[in-house]
C-alpha cells in the first residue's frame, strides 16, 4: 500500500486548530512535533499517524499545522506537526504550556550549516517557562540518517552545545544592554527595558560559569538518530513510540 499522502490530504487528516485547543481544559495528552524547516517532522507526523503505511511517505514543507488524535500502545495521544517556517513560532509557543512531551526534529545532513538557527530554535522551547516549569520531557531525533553525509546524534549534540553556549552568553550580554539602556534613557522607559531585562535572564540555560550541557537541565533530554526514508530501520518507529508511551506511565 502506498503511503503518499498529499497535501490536501495532509489538510483534511489535521484535527483541531490552536484556538480550539486553547479553550479545552481537559487536554493533557498533547505531543509535539517541533525543528527547523525540512527537517522531516510531517514525515514522522504520517508515520506515526499512518501506522499502516510501511513506504516512506511523501510529504512537502508544510504551511499549516498538522494534528489528530492517534493511538501509541496503549496511549491516546494527540499529536501535533508545526511548521517549522517563522511565521509560525506563535503556533509552536501556543501549545508549549500543554505538551506533555516535544520532539525536535533535526536535519543530520545539513545541521552544520543551519546550527546557529537551529540552536535558537531549540533554545526557544528549552527556554520556555512552560517548559521549564513543568519539566518536559524532549526528543531530539537527528533525522535523515540514511544519508551518507549524515552526522551522528553524538556529534550533533556537541555541536548543538557548543552554539546554546554561545547564544546563552550573546543573550546575557544583551540583558546588560537593556540595563544601560533603561538607566540612559527617560524614566518612562525604564519599567519597560527592566521588564525585557528580567525576561531574558529566566531563560537561561544550564550553570553560569559552566559550559552548557543538556545534562544540566531538569528535563529528561534524549537524543536520538532516525531516518523516514529506510522504514525506519535506524532509530526505528519503535524507539520514538517507547518514548511516546513512556510518557503516559
Amino acid at each position: 500500500q502506498s503511503a503518499a499522502i498529499s497535501t490536501k490530504n495532509l489538510a483534511l487528516a489535521s484535527g483541531t486548530s490552536v484556538a480550539a485547543l486553547q479553550s479545552s481544559k481537559k487536554r493533557n495528552n498533547t505531543v509535539l512535533i517541533t525543528g527547523p524547516m525540512g527537517a522531516g517532522k510531517t514525515a514522522l507526523w504520517c508515520y506515526i499517524r499512518f501506522p499502516e503505511n510501511k513506504a516512506a511517505p511523501k510529504t512537502q514543507t508544510s504551511m499549516a499545522v498538522n494534528s489528530a488524535e492517534v493511538k501509541v500502545g496503549d496511549a491516546n495521544v494527540y499529536l501535533v506537526d508545526v511548521p517549522g517556517h517563522q511565521k509560525h513560532r506563535f503556533d509552536r509557543d501556543a501549545f508549549l504550556p500543554v505538551a506533555r512531551g516535544i520532539m525536535f526534529v533535526v536535519d543530520s545532513v545539513v545541521v552544520s550549516q543551519n546550527l546557529t538557527s537551529t540552536a535558537e530554535l531549540l533554545y526557544d522551547v528549552l527556554a520556555n517557562k512552560h517548559v521549564q516549569q513543568k519539566e518536559t520531557p524532549v526528543l531530539i531525533l537527528c533525522n535523515k540518517q540514511d544519508d551518507p553525509s549524515a552526522l551522528s546524534n553524538v556529534r550533533i549534540k556537541s555541536m548543538l552545545e557548543e552554539e546554546i553556549d554561545r547564544l546563552r552568553a550573546s543573550r546575557q550580554a544583551d540583558i546588560g544592554s537593556l540595563r544601560n539602556v533603561g538607566t540612559t534613557s527617560g524614566a518612562g522607559n525604564d519599567y519597560d527595558d527592566d521588564e525585557a531585562a528580567a525576561e531574558k535572564a529566566s531563560d537561561f540555560l544550564g550553570y553560569d560559569g559552566k559550559r552548557f550541557s543538556f545534562e544540566d537541565l531538569p528535563n529528561p533530554i534524549q537524543i536520538n538518530e532516525s531516518s523516514m526514508a529506510m522504514n525506519m530501520n535506524i532509530g526505528g518507529m519503535e524507539q520514538i513510540n517507547s518514548w511516546i508511551m513512556e510518557l503516559f506511565e
